[in-house]
Order: C-alpha cells, then sequence, then structure tokens
C-alpha cells in the first residue's frame, strides 16, 4: 500500500488520518469512511468503501491512496477538487499519465533502497 505524501482529507478525516492509515494496514475495520484510491484501469479514482478493507484477502499491496473521506458526498466533494488541483497542476484533464509517471516522488514507499 502506498499513501500520497500530500493526502488530501475532508474536515472528518484530517485530525483522524494517521488512525486510519494504520487500521487501513491492519484490515480494521471502517466505518462511514471512503477511501479514494488511483484506478488500476482506464478510470482515474476509485471510491472504496472502508468496510471492505475488513476483509484479510482484500489487495492492498499495490493501491495507491489519494485521499480519505467521511461519506459518499465528501468523497465526491474531494474528488472533484483533486481534479480541480491535478488539471491546474499538470495543464491538462488527462493527467493519469504524468501522475503516474511521478509516482516514486508522490507516494511513500518507493524511495527505499
Amino acid at each position: 500500500m502506498h499513501i500520497y505524501k500530500k493526502l488530501y482529507c475532508d474536515e472528518k478525516t484530517e485530525p483522524q488520518k494517521k488512525k486510519i492509515i494504520r487500521k487501513l494496514k491492519y484490515h480494521g475495520g471502517l466505518l462511514n469512511i471512503y477511501v479514494i484510491a488511483v484506478s488500476a484501469g482506464e478510470d482515474y479514482f476509485e471510491l472504496i468503501p472502508g468496510h471492505q478493507f475488513k476483509q484479510k484477502a482484500y489487495p492492498l499491496k499495490d493501491l495507491m491512496i489519494i485521499g480519505l473521506a467521511g461519506s459518499y458526498e465528501d468523497a465526491i466533494d474531494l474528488v472533484t477538487r483533486m481534479v480541480a488541483d491535478f488539471s491546474e497542476k499538470y495543464g491538462t484533464y488527462r493527467f493519469k499519465k504524468l501522475f503516474m509517471d511521478e509516482k516514486e516522488m508522490n507516494f511513500t514507499g518507493y524511495n527505499r533502497k
């Protein structure tokens, strides 16, 4: 599991983000939390309900988390903010390839040697 260094959070999850990340790593139950991750397919983001991480078999190895939200509506608002920020940074709305090319700089766990 890789965490975005500038993790996006809403007001509800900001004070609890370290606790939420710890629970994600150890498959703890997360009710009323949505995890925003980079999609492995053609889509840009995945909104994953926190209760799915309770399953021990949930694949965490290649998951790239970029945001945490307290409800589905907050997750949608956060994704809208992310799209605006990333499109401003990269100058285009097709930013996924550019974003993923910089994953060693943007995510934890890649700079280890």
